[in-house]
């Protein structure tokens, strides 16, 4: 099993290598009005190595999928990876959309071939959509400094040559009004810039939305707040608008607004940004005896976005509350589930600390659907461990037992596990 390297690493490489080739050239030509050197270079030498094309072989090569990048009304640009089906694609099936938890990104879906849902449902015929929220993957996010200027030059001459589409670095920026953001961002916005992005380019009048914790919080909300988008069936793994016990997420949201803070004053960068989130309370995320070793490490370490302050302050609410309100403390999404009318599957790990079975039972009870459908990963509903908040989708044993009772179940299948 290999595991997927960083994009961000073989983009400095491909762009070391055209730094070099730019100095390289640069020295003959000192004299020159530099824009004029590099608007040359971008034609001459750029053109070949950071084509559409060859970005096209960049996203092929880390299994990345076709990127989408598509702007929300309030201004973000956003990234889709598609992931097309293999061999005929499964007929009358929605494209899928696969939406990642708080503190990752796309990634977190395709680390291991052993445990990737991309690779089993587009292997069952689906059109799959994994994408990056604001702040996180290759979506617009605020960095603090960029490896030094050139690199900012050579990425815009990328998105220039490519048309405007996404480059391998993404869309990363020193403008710090993309620095904060709240959970209401993500539901008021992101969630149908997706889901129409998805339905304008595949035709379909539906999706199915499946989120990981945040990533299904986010389509809860929406679906409570707002008229559907587009959502004809949503998966929720590990996700919640109530929380009983709040005392896990608020020791791990005063540990992420540390690391942020330190982030966003400069404080710390690389490794140390990977080691200062890499503590004691990342083990709550998972079963890791359930995890493979190299899943873990990446979830753990350097597969990770740090969250921003007000995100994290929203879910410390939630934490104090036991119920999900909005930033403004105006509208609570827990009381709004049962405008939710469409069919839904609520899942979690029988282990999982962060969004128990409990928390799902609420769900079950609240949304107002009349085609909703519970199950917990665990022993008692008889699969073979239990899984945790994580593992229960990027375990050892999800592919075998916890993937097929999602594809039925959008297949159309409807069985209720023991609650």
């Amino acid at each position: 099993m290999t595991l997927l390297a960083p994009a961000r690493h073989s983009v400095r490489i491909a762009l070391g290598t055209t730094l070099v080739a730019i100095t390289f050239l640069a020295a003959p030509a000192a004299a020159d009005d530099f824009g004029k050197f590099l608007d040359r270079a971008k034609k001459e030498m750029l053109k070949d190595q950071l084509s559409p094309q060859h970005l096209d072989r960049l996203s092929a090569q880390h299994n990345l999928g076709e990127t989408h990048p598509v702007k929300t009304q309030d201004g973000w640009t956003l990234v889709a990876h598609r992931f097309r089906p293999k061999g005929a694609p499964k007929p009358g099936a929605d494209p899928v959309i696969l939406c990642h938890g708080l503190g990752y990104n796309a990634l977190f879906w395709n680390l291991n071939p052993a445990c990737s849902l991309p690779d089993y449902l587009t292997s069952n015929g689906y059109d799959v959509w994994v994408v990056d929220l604001r702040g996180c993957g290759s979506s617009q996010k605020w960095v603090w400094k960029l490896d030094d200027t050139p690199s900012l030059i050579v990425g815009s001459a990328i998105r220039n040559l490519s048309g405007g589409k996404v480059a391998p670095t993404g869309y990363a920026t020193i403008d710090p009004k993309y620095a904060n953001w709240s959970l209401d961002h993500h539901i008021y916005f992101d969630v149908p810039a997706f889901v129409n992005l998805v339905k304008r380019k595949t035709g379909a009048q539906n999706v199915t939305w499946i989120g990981h914790s945040m990533g299904g919080i986010v389509a809860l909300g929406h679906l409570g707040r707002f008229p559907n988008p587009g959502i004809g069936r949503l998966v929720t793994i590990g996700s919640q608008v109530t929380m009983p016990d709040g005392q896990i997420i608020v020791q791990f949201a005063r540990e992420m607004l540390k690391v942020r803070e330190l982030q966003v004053a400069g404080g710390i960068t690389g490794k140390q940004l990977a080691d200062a989130s890499k503590t004691s309370v990342d083990n709550l995320f998972f079963n890791e005896r359930n995890s493979p070793p190299d899943v873990y490490t990446a979830l753990s370490s350097w597969a990770k976005d740090v969250p921003s302050a007000g995100l994290m302050k929203q879910y410390m609410s939630l934490a104090e509350t036991g119920e999900l309100i909005d930033s403004r403390r105006q509208f609570n999404y827990a009381k709004s589930l049962g405008k939710i009318t469409i069919p839904v599957l609520i899942t979690c790990g029988a282990v999982d600390q962060l969004a128990p079975p409990t928390v799902q039972q609420f769900l079950y009870n609240n949304i107002g659907s009349t085609d909703k459908t519970v199950v917990i990963f665990g022993r008692q509903s008889g699969f073979a461990v239990d899984s945790g908040h994580n593992d229960s989708v990027v375990g050892n044993n999800s592919k075998a037992q916890v993937y097929p009772v999602i594809e039925r179940w959008m297949s159309g299948a409807r069985k209720t596990a023991a609650r």
